[in-house]
This record gives C-alpha cells, sequence and structure tokens, in this order.
C-alpha cells in the first residue's frame, strides 16, 4: 500500500510538473536550421554528427564551403544554439517519388540513431508540447526535424501527413532549382545559374508559384506542418504570401535576406517581409556574414555602412555584416508595427512582453549547407591587425568556422550592445506557430 501511494504521488507530481513545463515561454538561440546528413544525398560530404577527440579537435577554419563542421562535440550543450533544427535534404536530380522518401527517411533516421545512442546530451522533439517539456526540464540539446526541399515528396495529403508523423516541423518547398511546385531563385554566378539553368532562361511572367505549389502548401497545413518561403523566386514568393493570405496559412521565412540590404534574386522586400508578419509568420536571418554583404543597397544603408567602415567600425564580411542587417531588419519590423496590425498609433514599445513575441526575428546558420561563414574581424584574414592589449572574442579571432562558435558570436553581440532578445524570442515564437499548425489542421479544407 505504501508503495501504491509513492507511486500515486510521483506520478501526480510528474504530471504536474510536465504541464507547468508546457504552459512556460521559451527564451533561447533556436537555429533554425543546419544540415548535419549532408552525406546521405551527397556523399563526397564528410560524415557529421561524429565526436573527435577533446584534445585532437579537427583544423577548421571560415571556408569550409565542401568540408563537414557539424561535429557531435559542436552541438552538445551549445549555449549558442540549445535548440537545432536539423535540415534533411533531397537530391536536386532526384526524378523519382520513392527515391525522394527514401533519401529523407535515412537522414531523419540517421539524427533519431544519433540522438538514441547520445541520450544523457540530445534528444529529438517530434511535437512543440515536447520541445517545451525537454527545454524546461532538461539540459539536453534539443533537435527538430525539417525537410529543405519537397521535390518528388509532397503529392497528397497523405505525404503530408507521413511527414507530419515523423515529426518534421516545416518544410521549405523550393531549393535550388524549378520543380513541380514552382520557381526556385536563381543566385549570382555562374554554378547557380548553370544548377537551375532551365529556370534561368525561362521567362519572368512564367517563374511563378504553379498549382501543385499552391496544393503542396494547403496539404502541409491540413498536416499540422508550416511552410518556408525561402529559396523562392520573387514572383513564386509573392504568388505564395497571396495564396497563403487567401487560405489564412501563417508564413516563414528561415534564411533569406533583406532586399534593401542585400538586392538579388533570394532577398526579401520589405513589401513582402511586412505581409509575412501580417499573415502571424515570422522572418529568420541567415547568419554568415560573408553572405549578408551588402549588394546593390538603397543609398541610405549603403551611405551607413561607408560610414561605418570610414570610422573603422565595420569589416564586410564578419560578424559585422549579420549585425548590420540584423539591427537594420529589427529596425525596419519594429517601426512597422502599426502597418502590420493596421492601427498607426499603435507602437512597438508599448506592447506586452508576450505581444512582442509575435515580432522576433530568428537565425539559421546553415552549416554544412554549402557555403562559408563569418571572417575573422582582426588578423590575417581580417580587416584590423591584432592589438595584443585587447582580449578578443574567438569569433573575432577566427570568424565563424563551426557551430562551437555560435556562443562567442552572442556574447561579442551583447558587449557591444546590440538587441538580442528578438532573436532569442524566436525559439518561442516558432513553437507558437507549430503549435497552431497542429491545432488547427481541420481549419484548411
Amino acid at each position: 500500500m505504501k508503495l501504491l501511494t509513492i507511486l500515486f504521488l510521483f506520478t501526480c507530481w510528474h504530471s504536474s510538473f510536465s504541464q507547468d513545463s508546457l504552459n512556460k515561454e521559451i527564451r533561447t538561440y533556436m537555429d533554425l536550421q543546419m544540415h548535419p546528413t549532408m552525406h546521405v544525398p551527397y556523399n563526397f560530404f564528410g560524415d557529421g554528427l561524429e565526436f573527435f577527440e577533446e584534445d585532437s579537435p579537427p583544423h577548421l577554419t571560415y571556408m569550409h564551403q565542401f568540408k563537414n563542421v557539424n561535429y557531435a562535440n559542436y552541438w552538445q550543450k551549445n549555449k549558442g544554439a540549445r535548440i537545432i533544427v536539423a535540415g534533411s535534404l533531397t537530391s536536386e536530380w532526384v526524378k523519382s517519388r520513392k527515391r525522394a522518401r527514401k533519401v529523407i527517411l535515412k537522414q531523419l533516421n540517421y539524427v533519431n540513431d544519433f540522438a538514441k545512442a547520445n541520450s544523457d546530451d540530445f534528444v529529438v522533439a517530434k511535437t512543440p508540447e515536447e520541445v517545451r517539456a525537454y527545454y524546461h526540464n532538461t539540459d539536453k540539446t534539443i533537435i527538430i526535424h525539417s525537410i529543405e526541399g519537397a521535390k518528388r515528396l509532397i503529392n497528397s495529403l497523405e505525404d503530408a501527413q507521413f511527414w507530419a508523423e515523423q515529426g518534421v516541423a516545416f518544410i521549405t518547398l523550393m531549393h535550388l532549382v524549378d520543380s513541380e511546385y514552382g520557381s526556385a531563385a536563381v543566385r549570382p554566378g555562374f554554378f547557380t545559374t548553370l544548377l537551375n539553368l532551365k529556370g534561368a532562361v525561362k521567362a519572368k511572367k512564367k517563374r511563378r508559384l504553379k498549382e501543385q505549389g499552391k496544393q503542396a502548401i494547403k496539404w502541409l497545413a491540413q498536416a499540422g506542418i508550416m511552410t518556408d518561403l525561402t529559396h523562392m523566386e520573387h514572383q513564386t514568393r509573392k504568388d505564395a504570401l497571396a495564396f497563403m493570405k487567401e487560405e489564412n496559412i501563417p508564413p516563414i521565412s528561415t534564411h533569406d535576406c533583406f532586399k534593401a540590404i542585400k538586392n538579388t534574386t533570394r532577398s526579401i522586400s520589405g513589401e513582402d517581409i511586412l505581409a509575412i508578419y501580417k499573415l502571424n509568420g515570422f522572418m529568420a536571418l541567415p547568419i554568415s556574414g560573408m553572405e549578408m554583404q551588402l549588394v546593390k543597397a538603397k543609398d541610405y544603408y549603403q551611405n551607413k555602412e561607408d560610414s561605418l567602415i570610414k570610422a573603422g567600425c565595420h569589416c564586410a564580411g564578419s560578424i559585422d555584416s549579420y549585425k548590420f542587417m540584423y539591427q537594420e531588419l529589427q529596425q525596419y519590423i519594429e517601426s512597422n508595427v502599426g502597418v502590420i496590425v493596421g492601427d498607426s498609433s499603435i507602437l512597438f514599445a508599448n506592447l506586452s512582453e508576450a505581444e512582442k513575441v509575435k515580432y522576433a526575428i530568428g537565425f539559421q546558420s546553415d552549416f554544412n549547407g554549402w557555403l562559408n561563414h563569418s571572417r575573422p574581424r582582426v588578423g590575417k584574414k581580417g580587416c584590423y591587425t591584432i592589438d595584443t592589449s585587447k582580449t578578443y572574442e574567438p569569433i573575432e579571432l577566427e570568424g565563424l568556422a563551426h557551430p562551437g562558435l555560435l556562443a562567442s558570436q552572442w556574447r561579442l553581440l551583447e558587449k557591444e550592445g546590440v538587441d538580442l532578445i528578438p532573436i532569442q524570442r524566436s525559439s518561442e515564437r516558432f513553437i507558437q506557430l507549430w503549435t497552431y499548425f497542429r491545432k488547427h489542421k481541420t481549419s484548411w479544407k
């Protein structure tokens, strides 16, 4: 009888403890996508999530476009990314539905098996409720599943439901090439143009979201999965936003830039950014300083950066490029809250903390995503010589060479007075949206 009483009390305590955690908000650094399984669709890539001997770390630099940097050591209890979205990728040339599903499942299972084998430090969360519980009740690194590039994957509502059952939170519908869903942005450069040559030569008026793309967005919503607009060609994204407005489906964008600062085909205009927030979605920025440099920027931003460079406080391609775009995007969104809400009397400063969560700005590192990251600020590869009388953060000396340096990035930005709260709020906003999708599946008929 005594044992039964103890078990009963423990069960009640545990239930109450879990319920409390489901009501608590999250404030942490959440990386909206890394790619630890790049070696599955592209076998020339080094295996991700392997441990190295602590006294013999791999030699890595910020120039790592085709090199694995997602070592398990760097993910483990990472204060710069407590929650990490593991993005599985399809091959751009996949032709078979069966093959597309097989490749993604292999990647999901790889991550699941890794977390099980290292359960003291890692856990895969397949629902937003699990994320909250693990965040508040453990110190584990929490992994969430996503898929980047849905080519051949979403052919029916049943397909979308299948991925929801695997715990996939969002799918980036487009990737590097045009598909059955619509047109992908063609990045500047010979290789990327060649990769999506059909899209590059297609007339702009034909580069739109296709009916199958609209249907896929709806199927995903009906399954409780968010659609990521990243990588969409400008008109394709506009079509998607118009359709999502009609269907009342919140959009997210995980790693496109602010077009006023980086004016390329991948970037999002201010008008579309506000449209995303009006539809109760949110935006995240890529974190690589090399990717965040100014391109055909509006005069206001170009002149502002020129002044910073002249004053010796901006090293293009370093953490400074991320800092610049993040702060300018933050100012743009927060100064337009009245426009988003449709009430000019509403000011961001007067909102409650809970209301401010809606205007969060996330980040996505894209480690192993075929790109280099932020260069050093100082030293041989930086803009400034090393001052031996100063103490530098590793991010200043090494650049963003691997995920283990994310914490250094946030420490440095905090020291420099950057408001990081919108980034920390993004984890809560993401979980709120995922919860909304899962609870409103029947709303999208």
